[in-house]
């Protein structure tokens, strides 16, 4: 995995999906970029952090401060809150600062394997993927961030395991009915045409 901010890759936009790990703040000139750590691959983005989880978001069909605000009813949390960008895909990401602090980066919980605080008091978080990355926060700090979002995906998880469960029976189909409900649809359809 290449780390280096210089590499010669940069997009003009992104969305976080299953394989990022991390996106983190970037100065570029007088600008802040974000530097998008993937489990392959490093590249740079033309939009700060925060403006790319917002867009992450929204292409999973919500948006930053819905799932900001979903945070808070599930686990009472408002201070550099954890989100879900996408359950789904197990998508379930926290900041490293505020999110209106320009030196907030955000990382993904799934591919966290344990951290460890360095001789600067920066946190070096070994990754599911046998590598580290080194993170500018303090270790308590970021331990503390895993523990607030991996209690969010719990929640998330016991909620929908709860749904799910309490469906009733007449919801789950043999393969015979759903043949025949697929049949009667067909026959339904073909009639309003005919």
């Amino acid at each position: 995995m290449q780390l280096n901010p210089n590499n010669d890759e940069i997009r003009k936009s992104y969305e976080v999906n299953s394989s990022t790990i991390a996106v983190l703040p970037l100065q570029k000139e007088k600008s802040i970029y974000s530097l998008v750590i993937e489990t392959e691959k490093s590249f740079q983005v033309k939009l700060k952090p925060m403006q790319i989880i917002d867009r992450s978001c929204r292409y999973y069909g919500s948006s930053y401060a819905g799932r900001k605000a979903g945070t808070f009813e599930m686990i009472n949390v408002s201070h550099k809150p954890p989100i879900a960008v996408d359950h789904v895909n197990n998508i379930f990401m926290f900041p490293t600062f505020s999110s209106s602090r320009p030196q907030c980066g955000w990382v993904s919980l799934k591919h966290v394997d344990d951290c460890n605080s360095t001789e600067l008091d920066n946190t070096k978080v070994l990754l599911k993927n046998g590598r580290t990355l080194e993170i500018p926060v303090s270790s308590a700090s970021f331990k503390h961030q895993v523990q607030r979002t991996a209690w969010l995906r719990t929640k998330f998880l016991d909620r929908l395991e709860t749904k799910t469960a309490n469906l009733p029976d007449f919801m789950e189909l043999s393969p015979e009915n759903q043949a025949k409900l697929f049949y009667d649809y067909i026959l339904r359809e073909i009639r309003k045409r005919y």
